[in-house]
């Protein structure tokens, strides 16, 4: 690692930090939450400083206020300016398309970030929707055909169709969980014949957003995540600093048979380990 990286960690004005395997780790049913090894410390340390952070997450089990209170209670310090879910990207990214009417697959933590912001939500599962803007897909294990028969339907009539990831798993302590947003986009696209938009990370709308939020430019940020695919491309395709740390879904070796080009440009074992270097020369 050079100096000149050092210098920009340093020098960072703002941090966006994934949850699942970067900060936390919880079973495959997102509860029982474990604090990963510096999380706490480390945004302590951001918070004492007055830099501003951000947690962003994939998973829409839960609302934003929902996990701030799994992340305050694992011991992070958090609160609703702090935590962002794709929801919270999708809500406002739909507003400012003219969206009105939004079909949502997804269970109550990825429509309420939409309802909160006035969009009407039509639930998949309810008998003749009728027609809607667009389709929004989030975490959602209790769905059923009438959820991808309504979607298909109002796809077929013109909706608009989005995900909140299409990832095909995320981190937990029993090893890989399937994102439901992932496979119930892939189940609409044969029918449909179109790719999901994705609104969460790795998309450029998820750290445009996450900047707007911290009152930044996003080449001032630094992303902090576990997942080889997501939080790196993210911050190398957009200009912020990339850190990639070994807790989660890839490990240490995740970059092995990568080009160099997609590496990250900090690689650490965990967020302690970030912290130490963030302190070095302090």
């Amino acid at each position: 690692m050079t100096q000149q990286i050092t210098e920009k960690l340093r020098h960072t004005k703002g941090f966006v930090f994934d949850m699942d395997g970067t900060l936390i780790l919880g079973d495959k049913k997102n509860n029982n939450m474990n604090t990963l090894p510096g999380a706490a410390d480390f945004i302590n340390l951001l918070k004492d400083k007055g830099i501003p952070y951000v947690v962003m997450t994939n998973g829409t089990a839960r609302s934003p206020k929902d996990y701030v209170k799994v992340l305050s209670d694992a011991g992070i310090p958090m609160d609703n300016n702090t935590m962002m879910t794709p929801s919270s990207v999708a809500a406002d990214y739909l507003v400012k398309q003219g969206y009105k009417r939004i079909m949502v697959l997804g269970c109550p933590g990825v429509w309420e970030p939409l309802a909160d912001l006035g969009l009407e939500v039509v639930l998949s599962s309810i008998d003749n929707p009728g027609p809607v803007d667009a389709v929004y897909i989030g975490w959602y294990r209790e769905f059923g055909f009438k959820d991808i028969e309504n979607a298909w339907i109002a796809v077929r009539d013109g909706a608009g169709l989005y995900t909140a990831s299409d990832v095909p798993f995320f981190a937990t302590a029993n090893g890989p969980g399937i994102g439901t947003s992932c496979a119930l986009a892939a189940a609409l696209k044969p029918l449909t014949g179109k790719d999901a938009v994705v609104l969460g990370k790795p998309s450029r709308y998820a750290i445009e957003a996450a900047a707007r939020h911290l009152g930044l430019a996003v080449n001032e940020l630094a992303v902090v995540g576990d997942d080889a695919d997501l939080e790196v491309p993210m911050a190398k395709d957009n200009g912020a600093l990339s850190i990639y740390v070994h807790t989660g879904t890839g490990g240490p070796n995740a970059f092995d048979e990568r080009d160099e080009s997609t590496w990250p440009e900090i690689s650490v074992a965990n967020v302690g380990a970030l912290m130490a270097l963030y302190q070095d020369g302090e």
